[in-house]
This record gives C-alpha cells, structure tokens and sequence, in this order.
C-alpha cells in the first residue's frame, strides 16, 4: 500500500491495489496509514534510528551545511568561496519544528482538534416512547412508509 501511495495513487486505489476490502477502502486505507504511523517510532527505534542519533549524526550537520559558490570571468572559474545554505538549514529546522508540534495549529484549530478519536457504543437504539403509546403519531420527517 505504501508502494502505491507513494506512487501517486489515493488512499482508495491504494488499498483496492493491496487487496484491501472494495467495500470502504478508502477507511481501510486510512486505518492502514495510522496503524504504520503507531508503528513507525519502534520501528526505527530497532534499526539504531533513535532520536539522539539522528540529531547527532544528521540533524545537527544539517545546522551547519555550507555550499560552495564559484565565481567565474569568460567561462573560466576564477574564484570559490564556502557560504552557509541557507536553504538545507532552514529546511532541516522546519522538518524538525513540524516533527516537534511547535508550530501553531491552523487558524480556527486548536490544537486537541487535530486528532480524532473514535469511540465505539454498542448501545440498542432508544424506543420512542410517544410513538409507542400513540401509533398514530408520525415522526418528523414523515417516518417510514409515511408521505412528508
């Protein structure tokens, strides 16, 4: 599944393309997202991917990335020079603002409303107690069977 969305493909033909369920494959894709993104922090944990070790070894070289810039008179390099990048810093510090939540939520949203949860009743559906007692009595919407 992961092959195909990385390929392009929706969540939908990406789970259809796995062998997932045709019947909401869409959800089932979703689920299968979130399930690997649990996942995701053991999992690189097992492969020597800590958090310390990918500060030291990757995140804080990316801080201090140059570039060299060369310099030339008549298609002939006449000089050279090492210069921060800027453009590697900036995005090795948002990739990590954006991994740490430091970003403020989009406006509107707060912050909880990020993630949804689920939570499943199976609780049987409430009589009503009016209909019950009087049949006659039509529910709003015109019930069942019966003209609005």
């Amino acid at each position: 599944m992961i092959r195909n969305v990385a390929s392009g493909k929706n969540i939908s033909q990406s789970a259809l393309a796995a062998g997932y369920s045709a019947k909401h494959p869409g959800q089932s894709g979703w689920q299968a997202l979130q399930n690997i993104r649990l996942k995701m922090p053991e999992l690189l944990d097992q492969h020597g991917l800590t958090d310390s070790m990918l500060i030291e070894k990757h995140l804080k070289p990316l801080l201090r990335a140059k570039e060299t810039k060369f310099f030339q008179h008549k298609g002939k390099v006449t000089d050279s020079r090492q210069v921060p990048a800027n453009a590697i810093r900036l995005n090795a510090l948002d990739l990590t603002f954006r991994l740490k939540g430091s970003y403020a939520a989009p406006s509107g949203e707060s912050p909880e409303r990020r993630f949804v949860q689920v939570i499943v009743l199976d609780v049987p559906r409430p009589q009503n107690r009016l209909r019950d007692r009087n049949p006659e009595i039509v529910p709003p919407g015109g019930g069942k069977g019966h003209p609005s």
